[in-house]
């Protein structure tokens, strides 16, 4: 082979091999968006086993007062329990959704309400944040782990 032929396969092949995957972001945006919106939908419906699809595997919870929840089991159990609660509404949406260029990592962050019936009849409403971390799996976004707080100080 000739120095310049072989100098132009060279650059090809690293050239063509060395691609970064550019995703679509703003697509992968709103995939996220609508999956946020059916996980809140199957929180309304009480749905522990749509709740745990919407994690991966080895998903995390992390939920405020509580131990870390590892695992799709536990964290339908988590959420059964939070489930349980009186007259419970929960709504959150994502302010702002970060997805990486490659389209295999994002993290979402917002505000979320709820609200629960307390022991004594009284409405027991609270106010905060959260942050959702997502990954691929298997061509499918998954909650890797997530973690809310109130945005009311300490009792």
């Amino acid at each position: 082979m000739r120095p310049l032929s072989l100098i132009f396969a060279l650059t090809t092949a690293v050239s063509v091999g060395g691609c970064a995957r550019h995703a679509d972001v703003a697509a992968e945006e709103r995939t996220i968006r609508e999956l946020e919106k059916q996980w809140v939908q199957a929180v309304a419906a009480k749905d522990t086993t749509a709740i745990g699809n919407v994690y991966a595997e080895d998903g995390e919870f992390l939920p405020p007062g509580a131990p870390r929840v590892s695992g799709r089991a536990a964290v339908r159990s988590a959420w059964a329990g939070i489930l349980k609660a009186p007259n419970l509404s929960l709504t959150f949406e994502s302010s702002k959704v970060v997805v990486s260029s490659a389209g295999d990592l994002a993290v979402a962050t917002g505000p979320y309400k709820l609200g629960l019936d307390g022991p004594k009849g009284q409405r027991i409403a609270d106010a905060g944040k959260f942050v959702e971390a997502w990954t691929r799996v298997n061509g499918e976004w998954k909650v890797l782990c997530n973690i809310f707080n109130s945005d009311k100080p300490p009792t």
